[in-house]
């Protein structure tokens, strides 16, 4: 589209159609995104969304796969003027995802091309004949913003990117909806790990003893993960008294709903969360894996006081969307 036209703007945010990070990230970029004036369309690959967890989007948002029967698939990708690709894990390049798809090689040579807070999971481990592939395509986009000080390191380190700061997509809307299941009642503590590790379940049994809750175990380790729908995530999320997890994407929700916390990581995983709980003055929430849990046991009691905690996020989310906003409306988009 050209001018005074509505931009139609694709999103390349998903690899991996069980992940509720990506999900949640990209129903979260559409509704902002749409809140601009823009027309986004949630690009699909190789049926990625056939999980019960993209079930969310699918319901909620236009995907590619929905739209183009009646041209291919290439005279439909051209018709987008903006390409953003970012979330959670996105530059992975896991299982089947080609460099072309991961790093947005294909579309028109004059469309826009937005990275908003990719990350490359634990590392960026590409051989060195794919990382230069990668390294001349990321010379391509107009714009990169990163949301964590490991995507920011990597991005100068291996790729000579200087990126801008960005808050994490999940926190660009103040409420996600969802249906109220209405399984879970009365007070109960909500644990999610993304891998078992028997130290950050001692927390979760530290937590029960202390405040003599009952827990519920969404864990992607626990036998019926996989059988849940971010509905069900969400209405845990809401309902909870205390939440407990070692994910970015629960740790963003229980800011975004504002619930107590505990951040239950090794030192290592540390870089995936700052700078978002220094900025927001929550680096207290944290417990590390290495370290006598029993010292933090006073946080399973303890508020937070999302009074001066909800000011500062308000101002990560407008800098953050007007970033955003100022990407898709670059003249050189047009």
């Amino acid at each position: 589209m050209r001018g005074s036209e509505t931009q139609n703007v694709l999103l390349c945010t998903i690899n991996d159609g069980g992940n509720i990070s990506q999900i949640l990230a990209t129903y979260a970029f559409y509704v902002t995104i749409r809140g601009m004036g823009c027309n986004p369309v949630i690009y699909e690959e190789g049926g990625r969304l056939d999980t019960k967890i993209s079930e969310y989007i699918r319901a909620r948002c236009c995907i590619s796969s929905d739209m183009h029967v009646h041209s291919s698939a290439e005279e439909y990708l051209d018709t987008f003027d903006i390409m953003l690709t970012g979330g959670e894990r996105k530059w992975e390049c896991r299982g089947d995802e080609t460099l072309d798809t991961c790093f947005l090689h294909f579309g028109r040579e004059d469309a826009g091309r937005i990275a908003y807070a990719p990350s490359f999971g634990d590392g960026c481990g590409l051989p060195l004949g794919p990382k230069n592939t990668a390294a001349f395509l990321l010379k391509r986009f107009d714009k990169i913003g990163a949301a964590d000080i490991g995507t920011l390191s990597l991005l100068d380190t291996e790729f000579g990117i200087s990126a801008d700061e960005v808050c994490s997509p999940i926190l660009l809307i103040d409420r996600y909806p969802h249906f109220d299941i209405g399984e879970i009642e009365g007070l109960f503590i909500f644990a999610f790990f993304e891998k078992y590790d028997g130290r950050k379940h001692a927390a979760v049994e530290m937590a029960e003893k202390t405040i003599k809750y009952r827990v519920e175990d969404y864990s992607m380790d626990s036998a019926n993960a996989f059988h849940k729908s971010v509905d069900e995530y969400l209405n845990a999320v809401e309902k909870s008294s205390l939440i407990i997890t070692d994910s970015p994407a629960v740790t963003q929700l229980a800011i975004v709903y504002e619930k107590p916390f505990i951040l239950m990581i090794s030192r290592k995983e540390n870089v995936f969360h700052f700078p978002l709980l220094a900025n927001l003055g929550l680096e207290e929430r944290i417990i590390y894996a290495e370290d006598d849990i029993h010292e933090k046991k006073y946080l399973c009691r303890k508020p937070i006081k999302y009074g001066a905690v909800s000011a500062r996020l308000r101002e990560l989310r407008l800098s953050s969307a007007r970033w955003l906003e100022a990407c898709l409306a670059a003249k050189d988009h047009l």
